[in-house]
């Protein structure tokens, strides 16, 4: 099994140069920590650095994890299969998730998750910067027990906040870093989960001559978070046109299969289903398809 070490995962490996993460590299863990691992939930870790940090967890049918988690950094999730329901602690909202959809937990919301369906749920998640404290190797529990329900003893400790209108944007690429609301209206209390449906994607055309579909859930000041399709077809393969990025990124390929090559050294990369491509910052890339199907990948950005 890989060594965990949140901020160093792969462990001992240059976060510097782009690479392959493959099953043999992936690292289990449970949240809560042992001492709750009665209410826990299994994680696999793909990549985690100081910036970047990316997995997916499985839940059981019937599963409820506590105590509720908080991170320094904003996450989100993508649902693969199942049915996830997150709670946010402090309001009482409850977000009912089924495989396509998204959910983005802004930096320090305090949140639970329940399985109340009779199938194991599976979800990629992604955080930036951070998962854990740096510094530490553990998650906070000072949250042990506190969870706002309905007919709870504890309601009426918990502070009652004013109805919030929900409003709607229309997608453009100046959304981008805003999306789906200012980054003032998602840091306000108490931190409201925002939830992504398959239609309510930012959609963004990526490159002129070979253009390619980026569909963001969530795109913070943190984080950039979504699906890519990169189709086939074209002059011999369909290739995109060079880029890179102000900070880290990492591609989980859902279907399909997706080449990578380095402009700088010509490093070719060819990632499978259930593998993971990671990009440092300031890396120049191009992606390929050489298949006959549209190949599809769940990418976490820390700055475009």
């Amino acid at each position: 099994m890989a060594r965990i070490v949140h901020g160093n995962h792969p462990y001992d490996v240059p976060k510097d140069q782009p690479m392959r993460i493959g099953h043999e590299q992936f690292g289990y863990f449970t949240y809560p920590d042992i001492e709750f691992l009665g209410s826990s939930d299994l994680n696999c870790l793909f990549l985690s650095t100081d910036k970047l940090t990316m997995g997916y967890y499985e839940f059981q049918p019937g599963g409820q994890f506590d105590p509720p988690d908080h991170h320094p950094g904003d996450e989100c999730y993508y649902v693969l299969e199942g049915q996830l329901t997150e709670t946010n602690c402090f309001s009482g909202q409850a977000c009912t998730l089924n495989s396509g959809d998204a959910i983005l937990i802004p930096n320090g919301a305090a949140h639970g998750g329940h399985n109340f369906s009779n199938h194991k749920m599976k979800a990629v998640f992604a955080l930036a910067p951070n998962m854990v404290k740096p510094g530490t190797q553990t998650f906070p529990t000072d949250l042990a027990g506190k969870a706002r329900v309905l007919k709870g003893e504890q309601e009426k400790d918990f502070i009652h906040y004013d109805p919030v209108e929900e409003k709607h944007y229309i997608g453009t690429i100046d959304r981008l870093g805003s999306w789906p609301c200012p980054d003032e209206a998602l840091r306000e209390m108490p931190k409201y989960l925002r939830v992504s449906r398959p239609s309510e994607r930012l959609d963004i055309i990526v490159g002129e001559r070979n253009p390619y579909l980026m569909r963001f859930a969530f795109s913070t000041r943190d984080i950039n978070f979504g699906e890519l399709i990169m189709p086939v077809g074209g002059h011999g393969c369909r290739i995109s046109e060079p880029e890179k990025h102000r900070g880290q990124a990492a591609f989980y390929v859902k279907s399909g299969a997706l080449c990578f090559i380095i402009t700088e050294t010509r490093e070719t990369f060819k990632i499978y289903p259930g593998e993971v491509m990671y990009i440092p910052e300031d890396c120049e890339y191009q992606m390929m398809n050489y298949e006959a199907e549209a190949a599809t990948a769940i990418f976490a950005i820390s700055g475009l």
